[in-house]
């Protein structure tokens, strides 16, 4: 069998799933995630999840989640914690549990599933700034 190009196209995480092949009930949930108004942003963020760790930089953030631009590839339907170093403290703003919904070459998006209620305060000033 051949494992050239074609092998690794298979493998990249934009082929695996992007967000032009979701399902109906998956572009709806989408839909009704994207009621927040996106803030487009440029920090680090340090993300990992049982097997591995990885930065990026944060490229957008809303209420509801992130885009994540990253070397470190990627799974859909993984789960992480994240830490983003946003310019309004001196400690990273924690998300304990966050889900990727969909990902696509070196970007990746997430929805946040479980944030300490302080952090969760502190992305609500982030974004209507």
């Amino acid at each position: 069998m051949n494992e050239g190009p074609s092998r690794v196209l298979k493998e990249d995480c934009g082929t695996l799933y992007s967000p032009n092949r979701l399902t109906e009930k998956e572009s709806i949930a989408m839909a009704k995630l994207r009621y927040c108004e996106r803030v487009h942003t440029h920090f680090p963020v340090v993300f990992a999840s049982e097997a591995y760790v990885g930065e990026g930089t944060v490229l957008n953030v809303s209420v509801p989640g992130c885009a994540v631009h990253s070397r470190k590839r990627v799974q859909p339907g993984s789960y992480l914690e994240m830490r983003m170093l946003v310019p309004d403290a001196t400690s990273p703003l924690r998300v304990g549990l966050a889900k990727v919904r969909w990902c696509e070459g070196r970007r990746f998006g997430v929805e946040f599933i479980q944030m300490p209620g302080e952090d969760q305060v502190r992305l609500g000033r982030l974004v209507k700034k």
